[in-house]
């Protein structure tokens, strides 16, 4: 029987939300080898964000939430590493209150005319 990366929890070592932060070239073919990565080795990826951070160095941050001890975690910092495409990792604890955490969503909304106008008098109304 084939055991989870998951599995080396004890009670010494609690399984710890991580944010993993990792620097790629932006090319094809990365995010599959970034989450190949996890997936072929057991680890589960609670959130992943992919952007282009800068066009003139052709690079994009992959932002990974997931799960581990600390052994778990260190094991994915170094492997990522290894990777051909990573220029840089960096891992944060979900729970340290030096880090400062925010959620953005977008909406699209189709609406009329007379409907966005209504909205804007509403809005201006309490800002």
């Amino acid at each position: 029987m084939n055991k989870s990366a998951y599995s080396f929890a004890t009670n010494k070592e609690k399984a710890e939300n991580h944010i993993i932060i990792i620097w790629v070239d932006n090319e094809s073919g990365v995010l599959a080898r970034v989450v190949g990565l996890f997936s072929g080795r057991g680890y589960n990826i609670d959130s992943l964000t992919v952007a282009e951070v800068d066009k003139k160095n052709n690079l994009s941050r992959i932002t990974i939430v997931t799960t581990g001890t600390g052994q778990v975690i260190e094991q994915i910092r170094l492997q990522l590493k290894k990777l051909i495409p990573v220029h840089k990792v960096a891992d944060f604890l979900s729970s340290d209150k030096k880090i400062i955490y925010r959620e953005m969503a977008l909406f699209k909304v189709v609406s009329s005319l007379k409907k966005q106008e209504k909205a804007k008098k509403i809005c201006n109304k309490y800002n």
